[in-house]
């Protein structure tokens, strides 16, 4: 099942594709619209290099999207949160020549980058494609579909690229955990594109001919205009985080009176708790859980599996599944030496859905892919057991972390903090709340400081310029200002100390 087959399909259909607030499109608007941006980007584009998209839920951003899959030219969704310099940077990065700004945000980029201002795309994509554009120009079997830069411990952002034949393999299987065979189905669509999450309502769900339900940032921002709408929503397959969904179950109100058709709750991106699940069983007793884990570099999901009552009872935690029908695994010591079932170490894992590497970074791709027997293998620097042929999620094994469903690289920020002027050296650590990451905390040295300005204030200054650098869901919700780092006994800072002093 491949999205560009379903959507040709229904061309002509009246059925309705994606609704974000009172607004709509059928397929059939669509699939023409997505024909006028491809035709523009043939003619604009001189070279096959990635097209930026620029927004948050905007309805254009999905005919830019598949334009992009119909013109054999991989997209780079880049969310609203990022900042214009790490936009830039991935601009260059990827050498773009078309940036698509469906946002109300004014981009200065670089002259020799044409940039499509919102008003701009809404007159392209209503002007009637003057040639169909030929099934011969869409991604092939090993194009890249798009690329998705996630945080880099170095302070750059990496690329990760996923090509078609990663999707196909993606949707092959896990299509089955969970589309359902009704015919009609409307499912949320509010994680950002810019989060691989966001694949599943695309690719599985509008490639299946189901109504995606768009959630935008200004709606999560608005808790009581969030549950308005979803209470309009008719929702039957929610997609999300697991901190998404716990925020929306501190409301006594988010029930199966709100969402009565909700049948099937698919979560990934950070660690699933029984005491979530617990909620969901009493809120929506009607409804399936899903728990699935994967890396960005393995395309959305590497393993899944349905949340039982045994699991539940079981003292464990939850596990993280079965790996895909593809897969084949090895969890293995720092050496890389193969371990018994029970002991814990880190998941290395080969399938057709893992990336190719890293977008233009022959290094960074070395350091966590290689082929061995003729396959395509991933480090995934997390550390898990297995037992009874389930999958159970320790911890990573560097300093990346997951926060809110965000993927972060804690020396990405530090290193970011590092090149503000009056800072000298910073340290950024996590704090943990049943099992998941609660916030940041950066200790911070500084290079100087503003007379008479408070610790308190100085921090808000950090804060302020950091922002300017990356996403804001990486600015540390602490700043901890220290006059010298704790060292341990090796010459380091002493990360464990400073956990035992202040988190």
């Amino acid at each position: 099942m491949w999205i560009l087959d379903t959507l040709k399909k229904k061309a002509e259909s009246s059925d309705i594709a994606v609704i974000c607030r009172e607004q709509s499109l059928t397929y059939s608007q669509l699939w023409h619209q997505s024909e006028a941006a491809a035709g523009y980007i043939l003619e604009k584009c001189t070279t096959q290099n990635p097209v930026l998209i620029y927004g948050n839920k905007e309805l254009e951003i999905l005919a830019l999207m598949i334009a992009c899959l119909k013109t054999g030219h991989a997209y780079v969704p880049l969310d609203i949160t990022y900042p214009q310099e790490r936009v830039c940077n991935i601009c260059q990065d990827v050498e773009a020549e078309l940036v698509f700004n469906c946002s109300e945000i004014s981009l200065d980029m670089n002259s020799d980058v044409q940039v499509l201002e919102r008003e701009q795309i809404k007159k392209i994509l209503q002007q009637p494609c003057q040639k169909e554009i030929s099934d011969e120009r869409y991604v092939k079997e090993g194009d890249n579909c798009y690329i998705l830069f996630t945080s880099g411990s170095t302070g750059k952002a990496k690329g990760v690229q996923i090509n078609r034949r990663n999707i196909e393999n993606f949707v092959g299987w896990f299509s089955r955990e969970c589309l359902e065979k009704q015919e009609n189905g409307i499912v949320m669509n509010q994680v950002s594109y810019s989060f691989d999450v966001s694949v599943i309502p695309l690719y599985i769900f509008l490639g299946a001919g189901k109504c995606l339900f768009s959630i935008d940032k200004e709606m999560l921002d608005h808790t009581k205009v969030l549950f308005e709408y979803l209470g309009k929503s008719g929702i039957n397959v929610w997609v999300s985080t697991p901190t998404f969904l716990e925020m929306c179950c501190f409301d006594d109100s988010f029930n199966e009176t709100l969402l009565p058709g909700l049948r099937k709750i698919i979560l990934a991106g950070e660690i699933l708790t029984k005491q979530l699940v617990s909620q969901l069983n009493e809120k929506f007793p009607k409804a399936q859980v899903i728990n699935g884990y994967g890396p960005t570099e393995g395309t959305v999901l590497l393993s899944s599996c349905v949340i039982t009552t045994d699991m539940m009872n079981d003292e464990k935690m939850l596990p993280i599944g079965k790996v895909l029908p593809d897969g084949i695994y090895k969890i293995v010591d720092d050496e890389g030496n193969p371990l018994k079932e029970g002991e814990t170490g880190e998941l290395v894992i080969s399938s057709k859905s893992i990336s190719t590497g890293y977008f233009k970074n022959p290094e960074q791709t070395q350091k966590a892919f290689f082929e061995e027997d003729g396959k395509q293998w991933y480090r995934t620097g997390d550390l898990v057991f297995e037992e009874k042929g389930l999958l159970y999620y320790i911890s990573r094994k560097d300093t990346q972390i997951k926060l809110n469903g965000f993927r972060i690289e804690l020396n990405d920020i530090a290193e970011n903090l590092n090149a503000l002027d009056m800072v000298s050296n910073s340290v950024v650590l996590p704090s943990w709340k049943d099992g998941r990451v609660s916030f940041l905390t950066a200790f911070v040295t500084l290079l100087y400081r503003d007379q008479g300005k408070s610790d308190l204030k100085v921090g808000i200054d950090i804060k302020k310029q950091l922002k300017l650098r990356v996403p804001s869901y990486m600015i540390p919700k602490k700043i901890v200002i220290l006059e010298h780092f704790p060292m341990n006994i090796n010459g380091k800072i002493d990360r464990k100390k400073l956990e035992e002093e202040y988190l």
